[in-house]
């Protein structure tokens, strides 16, 4: 029960993130409109309105990164074989795939050579 405890509380501390940088970044905008309603000459917001922005952002970024699975571990495909393979020849990740290419070349150059007979 214990490392489901902790999932949930990650869970719950994470959706937590989520609405309080969804709640901050609402109030920046509204804060920003605000001033702009009271001074229309505004160009660019005031800091602490940059800073709550700034401030939601990283929630929202730390909210997701709780949210992810544990990551699984890359195994390299000899670790996978019984049998050790020669790297060099035999790479299991470019294994040579058959396809109609090589037959539809051959059938476009007995086109060509059939056009140039008639000519």
């Amino acid at each position: 029960s214990g490392p489901k405890k902790k999932q949930y509380k990650m869970k719950v501390l994470s959706k937590f993130l989520s609405g309080l940088g969804m709640m901050l970044l609402v109030h920046a905008g509204f804060s920003t409109i605000h001033i702009k309603g009271l001074d229309p000459e505004v160009k660019l917001p005031p800091i602490d309105v940059l800073i709550e922005v700034c401030v939601a952002f990283f929630f929202a970024v730390i909210s997701s990164l709780m949210q992810m699975p544990e990551l699984k571990k890359i195994r390299n495909a000899a670790d996978l074989d019984e049998f050790a393979t020669d790297a060099a020849f035999h790479p299991p990740e470019f294994q040579v795939v058959h396809h109609r290419g090589q037959s539809l070349a051959k059938r476009r150059r007995a086109l060509e050579e059939k056009k140039k007979a008639k000519k």
